[in-house]
């Protein structure tokens, strides 16, 4: 069952995600060599998932952790961004 997220402002969330994509760069190297050519999540500064699909990836954590802010990322050599907005954040 989800957790129970209270409601951020967009200010914390930017805080949060700040966190975890410090969190994945202290990271990176070690991830690379367990996950490279996958996506990984990061929730509170640790890896909470891993998949080659994002889609379901991101399906996951939802119903894991409900509309929390984490982190996304594909492991490659020269990474790619998208930026995909939480949907607390589309009210």
């Amino acid at each position: 069952m989800p957790k129970t997220q209270t409601r951020r402002s967009s200010e914390q969330i930017d805080d949060v995600l700040a966190a975890e994509v410090s969190a994945f760069r202290q990271q990176r190297t070690s991830l690379m060599s367990r996950y490279a050519g996958q996506f990984v999540a990061l929730y509170g500064r640790r890896v909470v998932g891993h998949d080659k699909d994002d889609e379901a990836l991101a399906a996951r954590l939802f119903k894991k952790f409900g509309d929390a802010a984490f982190y996304i990322v594909r492991l490659e050599d020269a990474p790619s961004v998208c930026e995909v907005p939480s949907p607390e954040l589309a009210n």
